[in-house]
């Protein structure tokens, strides 16, 4: 993601949410959509100037919170802060 230049300790990640409506058309209800969401892993395609512990095209644990969704041609990516970010997935 070589358009998009994150500043101070910004971090872009593409995020890929559970689907909340099955292949049959059934739409998920909020306690089931929540259960989905655990463990929820993104990948970081932009890093600011700032961010030290990061890179891009690590894999992140991503917090509930604490992101900013951004659109950028008809995609939508998230934005934290290095500080939010608990963990690192490896393998």
């Amino acid at each position: 993601m070589k358009e998009i230049e994150m500043v101070r300790d910004n971090i872009l990640v593409n995020v890929e949410l559970p689907k909340t409506e099955t292949e049959a058309g059934i739409i998920v209800n909020e306690e089931t959509a929540a259960q989905m969401r655990k463990d929820i892993v993104g990948e970081i395609l932009a890093i600011g100037p700032e961010v030290v512990n990061l890179k891009e095209g690590d894999k992140i644990l991503l917090p509930p919170h604490g992101n900013t969704p951004i659109s950028y041609k008809g995609e939508v990516y998230h934005v934290f802060r290095e500080i939010s970010i608990f963990a690192k997935v490896n393998g």
